[in-house]
């Protein structure tokens, strides 16, 4: 293999932010689209690569295989470039603020993702989480009113936690029927800083076309389901 390979979704945030860790630390990579609702992922060889049947996937070239779009980008970052402000290895305490942001990205996302699981698989909207994600949505902003222009950690650089969570909140305008970037104006200036900086990463408008995308998708499971509901 001369080069690592990436099975990913482009509607997957957590795929975004590992394509867009690559991009930062142009690392060349072969990409390999997996379409979860053809179920290319249950597919047999698929299994053998990830048992668990999950995108992302990373395999490097000596065959070493990981999941979990923050354990890659962890991987890449501190055994392509540990001196990455991305994720410094020579600063614990800032590392450690890091690590902290991605531990609440994973849950955040669980909850800000509701109302569009919700919508592709004709569910109704969980109202508890989706009050939970909208209260945790206020306090997010509050805390961002003490960035003052800088980025997740109080840093001058943007970090993998910037990273990770941006891609967590472009669900955001994917579920805009729920979410308001207006109610949280602290958190819309650092999601535009964050978008800002990413902007050399993506020439091709990959990250753009995925959000429209999923923004389409959802308006389709969002008529289906209509007519579902009138039949």
């Amino acid at each position: 293999m001369s080069k690592p390979v990436l099975y990913y979704t482009a509607a997957c945030p957590p795929c975004r932010t590992v394509i867009a860790i690559f991009r930062m630390l142009n690392i060349d990579l072969e990409m390999k689209s997996i379409n979860l609702s053809e179920k290319e992922h249950l597919l047999p060889e698929f299994g053998q690569i990830n048992p668990f049947h999950k995108v992302p996937t990373f395999v490097d070239v000596d065959g070493f295989v990981l999941d979990e779009s923050r354990a890659i980008c962890m991987y890449l970052i501190q055994s392509q470039h540990p001196d990455s402000s991305l994720y410094p290895h020579d600063d614990l305490k800032k590392r450690s603020q890091i690590d902290r942001w991605i531990q609440f990205d994973i849950s955040f996302y669980s909850m800000i993702a509701v109302p569009f699981y919700s919508t592709i698989f004709g569910l109704p909207i969980d109202q508890f989480k989706l009050n939970q994600a909208k209260e945790t949505l206020k306090i997010l902003n509050d805390v961002m009113a003490g960035f003052y222009g800088r980025f997740i950690i109080g840093s001058e650089q943007i970090t993998l936690a910037d990273v990770a969570l941006y891609f967590t909140c472009t669900m955001m305008e994917v579920a805009s029927d729920y979410y308001d970037f207006a109610d949280y104006p602290h958190l819309k200036t650092w999601y535009e800083r964050v978008c800002h900086s990413l902007k050399p990463y993506d020439t091709d408008g990959f990250f753009v076309k995925a959000i429209e995308a999923l923004k389409h998708y959802v308006q389709q499971c969002k008529a289906t389901n209509n007519d579902s509901n009138n039949n």
